[in-house]
């Protein structure tokens, strides 16, 4: 099934509905499509294409709409990429009751990517406790394999576990 990207606001889970889910049940309903993803992966172009515990890929290609002045992709695009799935690694790890939200990413852009290149965001956590979360990622090309950017974030975990 396709992504499903939220049209409104109400389209979102209650907060009282995700605490009933772990956040890898959460993220596998993301990525298989059955519940409602960010509209930014919308227009980003990427969606979550593959949930483990402890790692998210996302897929996806810069489009035109999001390069920079100077006609190469803007840098907030790469910063999107891989604050989903570094986040998202976190998430896969919290019980029913937590859920996250990014403190702070660090993103390192090593080489541009061409506009419409397929890629894959790979999001793995690196350590998750009671407060916080923190994980590593990567945009590589999905047929070349190198490595473009490379990023690390720390989540704050928040709620009760059950």
């Amino acid at each position: 099934m396709p992504p499903r990207y939220a049209q409104t606001p109400d389209d979102f889970l209650t907060l009282a509905q995700l605490r009933v889910m772990s956040g890898l049940e959460f993220m596998r309903g993301l990525a298989s499509g059955q519940l409602p993803t960010a509209t930014i992966a919308g227009l980003m172009n990427y969606a979550v294409s593959a949930v483990e515990p402890g790692r998210v890929t996302v897929t996806g290609a810069p489009e035109f709409a999001h390069s920079n002045a100077f006609g190469g992709v803007h840098g907030g695009w790469y910063g999107t990429v891989l604050d989903t799935c570094m986040a998202c690694a976190v998430m896969t790890m919290l019980p029913r009751g937590q859920y996250y939200t990014t403190l702070e990413y660090r993103v390192n852009i090593l080489r541009p990517v061409p506009l419409g290149m397929q890629i894959l965001g790979l999001g793995e956590a690196q350590h998750v406790g009671r407060s916080t979360g923190v994980a590593r990622g990567e945009i590589r090309g999905a047929e070349d394999g190198k490595l473009y950017a490379a990023g690390s974030t720390t989540c704050l975990v928040m709620g009760q576990p059950d």
